[in-house]
């Protein structure tokens, strides 16, 4: 379990946990890092936030698939990075047919956590196109299914 805590003015401001399981193995994080600021309001009292980086996939989800929905779309999208850089890349997709988009799942094909991170950009439920972006990490890149479901109107 990772905690993320925000302290400033001895108020929490934010705390997110993450809880992973590995059915086989518990990894210790790739690297930990903690930031040290000083309150704004001069108080003297140190604020600080820690982070840890998991190592598992990064899928997106947008919207809710329902029984009965079609599958419109169904593609891997793949990125090889062989440079010293980061890439992003933003992929629209669009059904050409008048339908109504109920969920898209961006699903990430490198279980180890070393391929991109998707971000919803625009369309998706009620639509008829998704638009998402994706970063890599440095040298890296990604291979993503997504999947479109909806119905036809």
């Amino acid at each position: 379990m990772y905690k993320i805590t925000a302290i400033g003015s001895s108020l929490i401001l934010a705390t997110v946990l993450w809880n992973y399981v590995n059915c086989s193995t518990i990894k210790p994080p790739k690297s930990h890092t903690s930031v040290t600021t000083t309150a704004s309001n001069s108080t003297g009292i140190k604020s600080y936030i820690e982070f840890g980086i998991i190592n598992k996939q990064h899928h997106l989800y947008v919207g809710r698939c329902n029984p009965g929905d079609v599958k419109f779309h169904g593609e891997n999208i793949i990125l090889n990075n062989t440079g010293e850089n980061h890439v992003t890349a933003v992929i629209t997709i669009n059904v050409e047919s008048n339908v109504y988009i109920t969920c898209v799942n961006v699903l990430d094909q490198i279980p180890d956590g070393a391929g991109g991170y998707p971000g919803f950009l625009a369309g998706g439920v009620g639509y008829n196109f998704v638009q998402f972006d994706v970063r890599t990490e440095y040298g890296k890149g990604f291979n993503f299914y997504v999947e479109i479901f909806g119905y036809y109107l």
